[in-house]
């Protein structure tokens, strides 16, 4: 999330109100609001670009003299831009931008709490001389902990990482004193690997010959794809055995059941064009809905989050200000899937008046034909059929 806003605004609301250049930038450890006020001479537009196009990106900006700067305190009742200003033109985007800020600085201040409690597990570790089964538990539950706030997006990607990152070091501090455990471990995952190899290797060596029974291979691999869920091995180990089931599985499967022969539609057709548009704009239609449905209910188990007596108060202020941001997503989600089924109505209303005169075109010319007395309007009808064949394959019209 961007933590700078530049826009132009007014000091003052009467007529005789002073057009001012504004910069905001949230400070969200001291949960405060940095404003600059450009007025007069100073606020230009080569200045408005620089602030735009550089300040806000991080980049060293030289402001002018004479300038305001004024801070404020972050709150949900108050504007973010200092009291006397406005820029009522960009209400939405203050809007939104103050509802975001407000989440950075609880999302910021639930890191510091989690950051201090990685701090006193820390400790533990460093003064142990032995591993400790207790101390790994301990270990996975802060790391579930973490995992259910990142599930809920109200820790950002940084500080994710950097108590992950720490996380990892406190596991591997104690995995260093489970040396022993840890080489009975890799031994027996080696004896599973290599079963699991050598069951591969007849698979390759039937695709390379192209010859076996493709259903017995085929149950068999998804046989081993069901142990390798629950089966004892190396990371490295379980992502090869991973990708050579799934690659068996493919050529298995054609083998057993044969590739595809659909072809593609003549995309120069009019007709052909709409519906492939009209294709497309439905699968869109149909992720977009998903996403509507996924918000919606995030929204309604943040809602209800929000008066659970068994959360915190941070934790609620995070879950009411997250429902808020979700609730504002939705709405312009809401809106864009409205827009895109009042295409998809307009789209099929054009390939109807296109089948249609598709339709007339050829009633005309069989008609021409029958009163020419020829036998043009048979071949026509065959022609048409061979033409609706070869288009839809019986594997596909079986599927």
């Amino acid at each position: 999330m961007k933590t700078k806003l530049v826009l132009w605004g007014q000091k003052g609301s009467d007529e005789n109100a002073e057009k001012v250049l504004i910069a905001v930038e949230l400070n969200a450890n001291a949960n405060c609001v940095d404003s600059w006020i450009f007025a007069g001479d100073s606020a230009t537009e080569e200045l408005s670009d620089q602030l735009m196009n550089n300040w806000r990106k991080g980049e060293a900006v030289a402001f002018p003299e004479g300038h305001e700067h004024i801070r404020t305190e972050l709150s949900a009742s108050s504007s973010i831009l200092p009291e006397g200003y406005s820029a009522a033109e960009k209400e939405d985007l203050i809007k939104r931008t103050q509802t975001e800020w407000l989440f950075i600085v609880l999302s910021t201040k639930l890191f510091q709490t989690y950051a201090s409690e990685l701090d006193a597990l820390q400790d533990k570790v460093e003064k142990m001389t032995q591993y400790s089964k207790e101390m790994w538990e301990e270990l996975k539950t802060f790391q579930t902990k973490i995992q259910n706030q990142v599930q809920e997006q109200n820790l950002f990607r940084e500080h994710t990482n950097i108590l992950r990152d720490r996380l990892n070091e406190l596991f591997g501090s104690l995995k260093k004193l489970r040396e022993v455990e840890d080489t009975a471990f890799e031994t027996a995952a080696n004896e599973v690997f290599q079963k699991m190899s050598n069951l591969l290797n007849q698979i390759d060596e039937a695709l390379e010959k192209n010859s076996g029974d493709w259903a017995k291979w085929f149950d068999k691999l998804k046989a081993l794809q069901a142990e390798l869920k629950t089966a004892k091995l190396t990371r490295e180990g379980r992502n090869e055995i991973w990708a050579r089931i799934d690659k068996a599985f493919k050529e298995v499967k054609d083998r057993r059941f044969g590739g595809s022969n659909a072809q593609n539609p003549n995309s120069g057709n009019v007709e052909t064009r709409l519906q492939r548009r009209i294709e497309g704009l439905k699968e869109a239609i149909q992720k977009m809905g998903y996403s509507v449905n996924r918000d919606q209910k995030d929204y309604d188990f943040l809602f209800r989050k929000v008066n659970n007596n068994n959360a915190t108060q941070l934790e609620a202020q995070l879950s009411e200000v997250r429902a808020k941001m979700i609730l504002e997503r939705l709405e312009s989600k809401k809106a864009k899937l409205a827009d895109m089924n009042k295409t998809l109505a307009d789209l099929e209303v054009r390939l109807a008046k296109v089948l249609s005169k598709t339709a007339s075109a050829e009633e005309l010319k069989a008609a021409e034909a029958v009163a020419d007395g020829t036998d043009e309007p048979i071949v026509i009808a065959e022609e048409t059929t061979e033409s609706v064949v070869t288009e839809t394959p019986a594997e596909e019209n079986a599927e």
